[in-house]
C-alpha cells in the first residue's frame, strides 16, 4: 500500500506495461494451451490493453517531464477506458444475452475484413463464442477478469496522474 501513494508517474507507466505484457502472455497461454479461441469483444480488450501497454512503455520511456507523462498517462488512460467499455458490454451480454446474435452485434466483418485479423491471425483471429463461458477463476470468466484488470490499469493510471499534479 505504501508502494502506491508512493508510486511516481514513470513507475505507474512501467506497472501499466508490464501488467499488460503479462496479462496478454496469460491470454495467449488461454488461447493456445488451454485451447479458448477469444471471441471478437476479447479480441477488442486485448487490442485496447496492448494499446494502453504500449503507450504506457512509450511514456515510461520517453517522457520527461510531467506535461509528457500526463500525455502519456491520458492516451494509456484513453485505449483503458475503451478496454473496459467493451469488457463491461461482454459482462453485461454474458449476464443478459442477446436473443439472436453471440456477440450483441453482427460481427462477421471482424472475421473477414479486419487488418489485424490478416496481420497477426495468431494473436486477434476472433472466431470464438461471446457467449461461452469454458473458462473460469474465482467464479468469474475471462470478461470479467479482464474487466478487473483495466480496472487495475486505470486505477495505477490515476494514481500516477496524481503524481504529475502540481503541488
Amino acid at each position: 500500500m505504501i508502494l502506491l501513494t508512493r508510486l511516481t508517474p514513470r513507475l505507474a507507466l512501467a506497472l501499466v506495461a508490464g501488467f499488460a505484457a503479462v496479462a496478454m502472455v496469460g491470454a495467449l497461454y488461454l488461447q493456445y494451451v488451454v485451447g479458448l479461441n477469444p471471441c471478437p469483444l476479447c479480441s477488442l480488450q486485448r487490442m485496447a490493453l496492448i494499446l494502453a501497454g504500449v503507450i504506457a512503455l512509450g511514456g515510461a520511456l520517453l517522457a520527461r517531464g510531467r506535461g509528457a507523462q500526463r500525455g502519456f498517462i491520458g492516451a494509456s488512460a484513453l485505449a483503458a477506458t475503451a478496454g473496459a467499455g467493451v469488457a463491461l458490454w461482454h459482462v453485461w451480454i454474458l449476464i443478459d444475452p442477446p436473443h439472436s446474435l453471440s456477440c450483441g452485434r453482427p460481427f462477421q466483418w471482424f472475421h473477414d475484413e479486419f487488418p489485424l485479423t490478416t496481420w497477426l491471425p495468431r494473436l486477434f483471429r476472433g472466431d470464438g463464442d461471446c457467449l461461452s463461458t469454458e473458462w473460469s477463476l474465482l467464479g468469474l470468466g475471462i470478461p470479467h477478469w479482464s474487466l478487473v484488470g483495466f480496472g487495475v490499469v486505470l486505477v495505477l493510471l490515476v494514481l500516477g496522474a496524481r503524481a504529475t499534479a502540481p503541488r
